[in-house]
């Protein structure tokens, strides 16, 4: 394999059903790490495609009064408008029912069978029919399929099966030898269990007289190729094996097999071992994801809880859809899917950290610098502890992505968004330009449209074409990529455009239910008359405590997307009762990192409440901003720590 060919694959998805937001993980998986190699210089081959052989789609096409291949036919070009819509920059589509794929298919199996890797024999036991498969007596006790968990019949037959025990010994051997062959590890380690007891032979074929669509075996043609054996073919087919060995030996073996968890063992010991058969190297990493849960229960038809990608891009946006699926989970574990989650993620990630980056400076910049950045050297402590953490970020996000740590990459950069915003806290541009320091000015500006561009550019295999319009209005039109992005190529003089919302906020049907009841609230107030029942005495407002507080750690609560758990500092000793724990309603217009260090206003003679599992001491002030986000109240210079308000 050149190094210079990056092949990477997604499984055939089975043309017998609709996809769903499984399939379109995978895919979208696979998009984004073609785009991230591709934009450090790699020569990307992406493969995808259709299996479209077996039962199942014999027995769909009957019951639809279509002929197999006119069923298939309809469902590809359905596959294809999908991935049209996520823009899946995929290379090659490859259909089972291809010529080229079958010719392959059928060369496979006659230099198999020729070897004596092949051979015929009697089958008796139990077959599962939605899955295609054979059991043991022993795997279904309970006359249940195992994986499907669908009844299953007696049946006994000759067929043809693959020496699949042959090679079990130096399959082992490769995985223990190669410790990137199956990520995540824990997936090697399901592998290698499985390994332990004895393999059975592969039964790969399926007789004519009860399944004739299919790929029939050149040395018996009263028989069609199992389907799996047929499917995992394609990773070979696709690159010219073995009529095009020029293609084949450039791109062959594939640099990543990107699938699902459930379809781990057809691909490491089905696959690893048909290829040990025919003397060909092994892919050099199979990755199985986790799936996306509803309800902690697998998304499937039967249950009827499967979320449609299309329906979610159509609510949301496409760059939105692909980074939740990718913030949210963690590469290679399980992740469940709710609106409530997805809308937290929209605001708190997209509108308030990145989306709100550009909206609170720009316009900053466009009145009091004639929209115009000027490149200066750093001078402020605060932008040297930018840039550098721009460098750093960089290698963090290649080690991630080198990796398939797709949702750690993005957290590396929101760390460093995160810190932007506060770097603009930090420096108050808006207070700066009040003072006509035009040259301080001027470093805060280009340290934060630099650090947009920056951000941006690592973004960009995850939202392309957000990160696109993010750099636009920067007023850049240089196209850039990860293998050459350094700090500073925002040139000077560049002028930003006029800055577009890009993420408006989302509500949950709580949220609306909540601003509604609490406009009802105030309308019912508002609608009193004035009375002296609304004053307080001097003695009742001395009862009140307030004092200068400092946030130390800020988080999320899990599952409350407006709250957030804070501790605070009351006093500048470091004594245990200076510190106190409090739970505060600004998570939708503050991020936690953006508290950490702010000093705050504090109503510390709160009487405690438990909220969420956490006792609340306190309360912090605030009051509505100009934007309708809520603002704390705070201090115009530095205060002492625990000092009294009065």
């Amino acid at each position: 394999m050149s190094d210079k060919v990056f092949y990477i694959t997604t499984p055939l998805y089975y043309a017998n059903d609709e996809l769903h937001i499984g399939h379109a993980f995978t895919t979208l998986a696979a998009d984004i790490i073609s785009r991230y190699k591709r934009s450090t210089g790699v020569k990307v081959h992406f493969l995808t495609g259709s299996d479209e052989h077996g039962q199942k789609v014999q027995e769909s096409a009957k019951k639809n009064n279509r002929t197999p291949q006119e069923h298939t036919d309809m469902l590809v070009g359905k596959f294809k408008a999908l991935w049209e819509m996520l823009d899946i920059t995929y290379d090659d589509f490859i259909r089972t029912t291809e010529k080229r794929h079958t010719d392959t298919v059928k060369y496979v199996l006659q230099k198999l069978y020729d070897s004596g890797d092949i051979y015929e024999d009697e089958y008796e036991g139990k077959y599962c029919t939605p899955c295609e498969r054979f059991w043991t007596e022993k795997e279904t006790e309970d006359n249940l399929c195992p994986d499907c968990q669908r009844p299953v019949h007696p049946i006994k037959e000759k067929n043809y099966f693959f020496r699949m025990s042959k090679y079990q010994q130096k399959l082992i051997d490769h995985i223990n030898s190669h410790p990137d062959f199956i990520m995540p590890e824990n997936r090697k380690n399901e592998v290698l269990g499985f390994l332990k007891k004895p393999l059975n032979d592969l039964c790969i074929s399926r007789p004519k007289s009860r399944l004739s669509w299919g790929i029939d075996l050149p040395f018996d043609n009263d028989y069609v190729t199992y389907v799996w054996f047929d499917a995992l073919t394609n990773y070979i087919s696709a690159v010219g094996y073995p009529n095009d060995m020029a293609n084949f030996e450039e791109k062959w073996p594939a640099s990543l097999h990107l699938i699902g968890k459930d379809i781990l063992t057809t691909h490491a010991v089905y696959w690893g071992t048909m290829l040990l058969a025919l003397d060909l190297p092994l892919p050099k990493t199979i990755f199985a994801h986790g799936w996306w849960l509803t309800d902690k229960s697998k998304m499937s038809k039967s249950l009827g809880n499967v979320l449609n990608p299309l329906d979610l891009v159509k609510e949301y946006g496409l760059n939105p859809f692909r980074y939740y699926l990718f913030s949210e989970m963690v590469f290679g574990q399980d992740a469940s899917y709710t609106h409530e989650k997805f809308v937290f993620r929209y605001n708190a990630d997209l509108a308030n950290d990145y989306g709100n980056l550009c909206q609170r400076t720009l316009p900053m910049l466009i009145k009091n610098r004639d929209r115009t950045f000027k490149k200066v050297p750093a001078v402020m402590e605060a932008t040297k502890e930018v840039e550098q953490m721009a460098a750093t970020l960089k290698e963090q996000y290649i080690v991630c992505m080198d990796n398939y740590a797709l949702n750690a990459a993005l957290e590396e950069v929101w760390k460093f968004i995160q810190r932007l915003n506060k770097y603009v806290d930090e420096t108050a541009p808006w207070k700066v330009a009040k003072e006509n320091d035009n040259e301080k000015l001027d470093e805060i500006f280009y340290t934060v449209g630099e650090s947009i561009r920056f951000a941006s550019v690592l973004i960009e295999p995850f939202m392309p074409h957000i990160s696109h319009k993010m750099i636009a209005q920067l007023g850049c039109k240089e196209k850039y990529d990860i293998k050459n992005l350094t700090w500073g190529e925002l040139k000077s003089d560049t002028k930003c455009e006029d800055p577009v919302p890009l993420f408006p906020r989302l509500e949950t049907e709580r949220i609306a239910n909540l601003k509604k009841s609490t406009e009802q609230k105030s309308s019912i107030k508002e609608s009193k008359p004035k009375t002296d029942e609304n004053f307080i005495s001097f003695d009742e407002f001395g009862k009140i405590e307030l004092c200068v507080a400092e946030v130390i750690t800020a988080e999320k609560i899990e599952n409350a997307d407006k709250l957030l758990k804070l501790t605070v500092k009351t006093s500048d000793d470091d004594s245990e009762n200076s510190v106190r724990e409090l739970v505060s309603g600004i998570a939708l217009d503050y991020s936690p990192e953006e508290l950490k260090g702010k000093q705050v206003v504090l109503l510390k003679n709160l009487k405690p409440a438990k909220i969420r599992g956490v006792k609340s001491a306190g309360m912090l002030l605030a009051t509505a901003g100009k934007d309708g986000k809520m603002t704390l109240l705070g201090f115009d210079r530095p205060a002492k720590t625990g000092a009294k308000i009065s």
